[in-house]
Parts: structure tokens; C-alpha cells; sequence
């Protein structure tokens, strides 16, 4: 009888055990919730949470005050073998007290590939900046599987109290065939232009065309830079 007992006891623990595990490798990864960030500081470094640091700092004179504002791109500490999570930051700097103000900030735009399957958009990125604006380009490169690459450029002006997006570029090739598509979006008028071609012959087409719908979109709007679409319908 307790030998019955013992044997079904163990046979409960490693059925247990196997939906434990099975659950663990079906489950995606799931990343940690982006802490506050501080809404100011004396300086720049004081705007970064505790396990996170600075990528790039950039200065300029965004809201033209003439006073140097500062745009950082900070990086978690830890990537848990994947990409880091990275926040774009904008402050303003302030007179009295002197320092710096949080004026926006986005935790979604540049991408982080949980999978291992695309390279840091980072790696092909670039932050410029310019007084009253700043522009944001990015990597999409498969690291293994695809032969599509391309890079997202996102141009931000300070107006009407926030980042506004005001202009979209997008820029794919296969890297196979040598074959392009490019969109480029300005949503100052509304207008779209469409590009395909070959890099390879030379030979490209446009189209060109205009967003049936154009919301103000400001920087704390924008989803992931890899999945972002100008010409799908808002929600």
C-alpha cells in the first residue's frame, strides 16, 4: 500500500514538473515594466532611473529659448540576451533653478528584439539633432532567416507643446534579388511618395499620392519604429 502510494506520489510530482517545463518554453519572453522616470533634475544624469545609463546625449536648442536643451538615448543595464530596452528623452533646460525639465519621452520607439532573430537597431541607427528638432534613424537587419533589410528615419519639430512627427522615411532592399521599396511620408502636407526599383539596374518608379488620414502624432504617441505604418488607418 505506501509503496502504491509512494510511486504515484513521485508520478504526481514529475507530471508536475513536465507542465512546469513545458509552460516555461511555450511562454514568449516578457519584459519588465519601464520604471518612472524622474521629471527633472539639476542635471542630465539625474533624469536617468537607477539601472539605467546613457547611451548618447545631444544638445540643442529645442523650444528656442536659447538656452542648450539635452535629448538622451538611455539604455537598461541589463539585456537578458537581447537587444536593451532604450528610452528617447527630451529636456529642457531650465534658469531658476538651474537644471533641466522633462518635456517628452518614449520607451517603444527604438525597438527591442526579444527573439535573437533581428540585429540592434541601434547598430545602423543615428540620432541628429537640430535647433527646434531632432531626427531619428534605425536598423531592421535579420541576423539569421530573411534577406529583407531597412532603415526607418523619423523627423520630430517642437510645436504646439510637443515632438510633432512631421516627416517618415523608409528604405527596403532584399538583400538577394537587390530589388527596393521605399515610402516616404510628409505629414506637414499630407503627401506620400512610393518607390520601387533595383539597385542593382538603377531602374526605379514612383507613385505618388496622399495620407487619407493625418493625425497630429507627437513623440510619446509612436509605437515600435520596426512596426509603425504612416498609411494604415488610426485606431
Amino acid at each position: 500500500m505506501h509503496t502504491r502510494l509512494r510511486l504515484a506520489a513521485a508520478l504526481l510530482a514529475l507530471l508536475v514538473s513536465w507542465t512546469a517545463l513545458t509552460v516555461a518554453q511555450s511562454t514568449p519572453p516578457v519584459d519588465a515594466p519601464v520604471p518612472a522616470l524622474p521629471p527633472g533634475g539639476g542635471t542630465v544624469d539625474s533624469l536617468v532611473p537607477p539601472g539605467w545609463t546613457i547611451e548618447q546625449r545631444h544638445q540643442a536648442d529645442f523650444n528656442r529659448d536659447g538656452r542648450s536643451d539635452v535629448l538622451v538615448l538611455i539604455r537598461d543595464n541589463i539585456a537578458q540576451g537581447a537587444t536593451p530596452r532604450r528610452i528617447v528623452l527630451v529636456a529642457f533646460a531650465t534658469a531658476q533653478p538651474s537644471g533641466y525639465v522633462r518635456s517628452a519621452a518614449n520607451a517603444q520607439l527604438v525597438p527591442r528584439d526579444l527573439s535573437g532573430q533581428l540585429e540592434d537597431p541601434m547598430a545602423d541607427g543615428e540620432i541628429t539633432v537640430r535647433p527646434g528638432g531632432f531626427d531619428l534613424r534605425l536598423g531592421m537587419m535579420p541576423a539569421t532567416g530573411s534577406y529583407l533589410a531597412a532603415t526607418m528615419r523619423y523627423r520630430f519639430r517642437f510645436e504646439g507643446g510637443c515632438f510633432r512627427l512631421i516627416g517618415y522615411d523608409r528604405a527596403e532592399t532584399h538583400r538577394g534579388t537587390l530589388d527596393t521599396r521605399d515610402v516616404s511620408v510628409n505629414f506637414l502636407t499630407g503627401a506620400v511618395i512610393r518607390t520601387t526599383g533595383n539597385a542593382q539596374s538603377g531602374r526605379s518608379q514612383s507613385q505618388r499620392s496622399r495620407l487619407t488620414a493625418n493625425p497630429h502624432r507627437c513623440l510619446g504617441d509612436l509605437p515600435s519604429g520596426w512596426t509603425f505604418d504612416p498609411l494604415a488607418a488610426p485606431r
